[in-house]
């Protein structure tokens, strides 16, 4: 029970042992226990504990500290660290006693006890060697120790360190003129010196330098930065433990220094020169954004400016004065300033060459009437640099000299146009180059503007086209030149083989035309044949042909070709008209026929047959679908006979189907079949058209209009009659249509009927007798019967029929009976 409550409450009531495990007791409250033996009697009496206990866990001293080492070393003092024990004893761990023992002695020394893991022992002697160890304390009492391996007190050596500014490990950059500092923090043990080199030359405090070192930082000062100072400067920091080195870099901007020269002056005009120069060997630690260029006559002081916006190393100098001299100066400019100049040399404003001498003494042909050709040669001189152009001027007799060209003449000839005929004219030549023109050159013999007329050149190619045996065709061209005046015509002669006579041809008038058929030859006899073009002056050189012509006849088979539209397959409608052209060579002409399935065609309204060798045709006005098939043109002469044909359908509407039926025909439906009509117009069939009608109506009711089958299903109206009409359509349009001559009943199939019946004679006399009967019980299917009455002799065997149609009552006098027969 707790020992704050007076109720006891039951642990165990049926232990055998003498011992139990007293569980679910709360921790920090004070329990006291009571045991009583039992036998089958009953219960003895308690036997209770003296003192209350108190339930916690069992407590213990905490395990030793781990991995103990020292960190550091100096000649008085260790550094020491540990790690925490794997277990704390069941209680909170309160400190650690660090203890020390020196080299040869027994007993350890008490430091301090410390709550931390790290400890720093001090007041130990230099040069002696301890040994450390620790132990964890907690309410219970201390743990085992962890002992350090002996270790001397001496003093440390810490290699040396620089600490720099971000600002000079990337770079210093600063104006020419500037104070700067280079600071740096150093540290180690012992303390470190100090050393600044720059160029491989130590720097010392001296001039413009001036170095401050202390135990723990050097400072470098250069006063009044130039140009010069820009570079790497290293600091080298050292001692007994080791040395460092690092590296200050700084850049001193100030103007550029001068462009490299000399000045080279590329180009001398009197107006203008160029002139060009290098950069500066030092942009003064920044880019050239320009340069200044300057200009002045030598004679003055002042200075004028050219330009101050070029980054180009070249430039041209305008607005000069021919034959003065001058001298120009360049300076560099960056973002700090403008640098010192370059003088260029005096140079002289003019031309570096001279004009160039007169040309040649110009001489003129090809004169007409409004134009002429000028012609002159070479000058003696260039003037130093190439000849550009000509100009060419013109005079009349005693008038001023006037400019014929407005660009300058690349040419050393000259077509002079725009003469005025019957005048007199004078041409002279100017030569230009780059520095200007040449004096004139001497003026050329006068020359009167007029139309020149010459007799015409030769005709072109004349060669033979033709022949038979008493006649030639010639054709050439017309001459190149007419000498002037227009070609009225030309002239054809001929020489036989064997003599030196040429004989003209057409001696009464000239030939027009570049053709020309020479008749009268003598077959067998070789000919020479030449042409001469005439003109207002008279005849121009003949132009033989190159070969000789003998009078013979060219034989040769036909040939006969159709047109590329009449190879295949020729297509016309109903009423066009059918072309088939052609063309049929052959020597001598051939004979030519046109036929169509074995038949020869004749001219007639329909059919027209042209022959204008080489040329064929046949025209068939108003084509009908019969005129369709194989047309065969044939040419025949001496030499042989050749054949061509060409196909030609002829589109019309299809013919009439073929054999109608209707079957399979119920009260609501029946079945139309058909064939398909024997000439389809030329054009496949699209579809078929299928129509009906009643008998008592006049119009038709389409069934279906776009089948491609021959068979179709009807819908019908029972007890109505029907006629029906099929007609065929391809892509020019329906053709005639094929009707059912009789209609058909919508009904459904009906069998034979059954007997009459109760046949008697109602009445009779001497030529007649009545009859009468009953309708048959059964009709076949068919409500609408009709009657067939038959007679014949008694002693007979073959029936006859007495009347015509048929009886639709149920009666009937059949008449001319033979009285007394039976």
């Amino acid at each position: 029970r707790d020992v704050a409550s007076a109720q006891w409450v039951a642990i165990s009531s049926s232990s055998k042992k003498r011992s139990h495990m007293a569980k679910y007791l709360m921790e920090g409250i004070q329990y006291l226990f009571r045991v009583a033996a039992e036998n089958q009697f009953g219960r003895g009496p308690y036997v209770e504990t003296l003192k209350p206990i108190k339930a916690i866990d069992p407590l213990h001293p905490p395990g030793p500290p781990k991995n103990l080492h020292h960190v550091d070393v100096d000649k008085t003092e260790v550094s020491l660290v540990w790690n925490r024990p794997d277990r704390d004893g069941g209680a909170e761990i309160t400190g650690y006693l660090v203890e020390y023992q020196e080299d040869g002695a027994d007993e350890w020394t008490k430091f301090q006890t410390v709550p931390m893991l790290d400890c720093v022992v001090t007041g130990l002697q230099k040069g002696k060697i301890y040994k450390f160890r620790v132990r964890a304390q907690n309410i219970v009492g201390l743990s085992l120790p962890d002992t350090t391996i002996p270790i001397e007190c001496q003093e440390k050596l810490v290699p040396p360190s620089v600490e720099l500014d971000v600002k000079l490990i990337e770079g210093l950059v600063v104006k020419a003129g500037t104070t700067v500092r280079l600071p740096a923090i150093m540290r180690g043990v012992p303390v470190p010196t100090a050393k600044w080199v720059t160029d491989d030359v130590e720097i010392k405090t001296d001039g413009r330098y001036k170095i401050e070192t202390d135990d723990y930082s050097t400072v470098l000062t250069i006063k009044d930065c130039i140009r010069k100072d820009t570079g790497e400067y290293l600091l080298t920091v050292s001692n007994a433990a080791g040395s460092k080195t690092v590296a200050l870099h700084l850049t001193v901007l100030d103007v550029p220094g001068p462009p490299t020269g000399p000045i080279n002056i590329l180009e001398v005009t009197p107006e203008h020169m160029v002139i060009s120069w290098r950069p500066p060997k030092d942009d003064g630690g920044s880019p050239i954004i320009n340069y200044i260029v300057e200009k002045r006559q030598s004679k003055k002081e002042t200075w004028g400016v050219v330009s101050s916006g070029t980054s180009h190393t070249k430039i041209k100098i305008p607005r000069l004065q021919k034959g003065c001299e001058y001298i120009f100066r360049v300076r560099a400019e960056n973002k700090i300033g403008i640098g010192a100049p370059l003088d260029s040399e005096p140079t002289v404003a003019k031309h570096m060459f001279d004009p160039p001498s007169p040309p040649g003494k110009p001489t003129v042909y090809d004169i007409t009437e409004n134009a002429a050709t000028v012609a002159w040669t070479l000058p003696k001189s260039d003037g130093g640099t190439p000849i550009t152009g000509y100009i060419l001027e013109r005079r009349e007799a005693s008038g001023k000299w006037v400019r014929v060209n407005k660009a300058p003449i690349l040419d050393m000839k000259y077509r002079v146009t725009g003469l005025f005929e019957g005048n007199t004219y004078e041409f002279r030549v100017f030569a230009e180059n780059m520095v200007g023109l040449s004096k004139p050159s001497p003026s050329s013999d006068p020359i009167k503007a007029s139309r020149p007329i010459t007799p015409p050149g030769p005709p072109i190619n004349p060669k033979l086209k033709d022949k038979t045996k008493e006649s030639a065709d010639l054709v050439w061209t017309k001459p190149l030149k007419d000498g002037g005046s227009p070609i009225l015509g030309y002239i054809v002669e001929c020489q036989k083989t064997g003599t030196k006579e040429w004989n003209r041809i057409n001696k009464d008038e000239l030939i027009r035309q570049c053709a020309y058929r020479v008749p009268g030859l003598i077959e067998g006899n070789e000919y020479k044949f030449r042409i001469k073009a005439v003109n207002i002056v008279g005849e121009g050189e003949p132009r033989e042909l190159a070969e000789t012509v003998l009078a013979k006849d060219i034989l040769s088979p036909p040939e006969v070709s159709l047109d590329v539209t009449c190879r295949d397959l020729i297509t016309v409608r109903v009423g066009q008209t059918i072309h088939i052209t052609g063309k049929v060579k052959g020597r001598p002409d051939p004979d030519i026929t046109w036929s169509k399935d074995g038949k020869v065609l004749v001219q007639d309204k329909r059919v027209e047959i042209i022959h204008d060798l080489p040329n064929v045709e046949l025209q068939v006005k108003e084509a009908k679908r019969s005129d369709h098939g194989k047309y065969i043109i044939a040419a025949k002469n001496s030499c042989g006979h050749a054949q061509a044909f060409a196909v030609v359908n002829v589109l019309d509407r299809p013919g009439p189907c073929q054999n109608l039926k209707i079957s399979y025909v119920t009260k609501d439906s029946c079945m139309i079949a058909w064939e398909s009509p024997v000439d389809n117009g030329g054009s496949e069939i699209t579809n078929y058209i299928v129509e009906c009608r009643q008998p008592n109506q006049r119009g038709w009711s389409i069934v279906s209009s776009d089948i491609t089958k021959r068979l179709v299903k009807a819908n019908l109206i029972e007890n109505r009659e029907y006629f029906f009409r099929v007609c065929a359509e391809n892509k020019i349009g329906p053709g005639p249509c094929i009707e059912t001559k009789t209609p058909i009943l919508a009904i459904n199939p009906i069998d034979k009927p059954g007997e009459p019946e109760n046949l008697h004679i109602a009445e009779k006399g001497k030529t007649f007798v009545y009859l009468k009967w009953r309708r048959p019980d059964y009709d076949g299917g068919s409500p609408n019967l009709s009657y067939h009455v038959e007679r014949k002799l008694k002693d007979s065997d073959e029936w006859e029929r007495v009347h015509k149609g048929s009886i639709k009552e149920t009666h009937y006098m059949v008449d001319k009976c033979v009285e007394n027969k039976i």
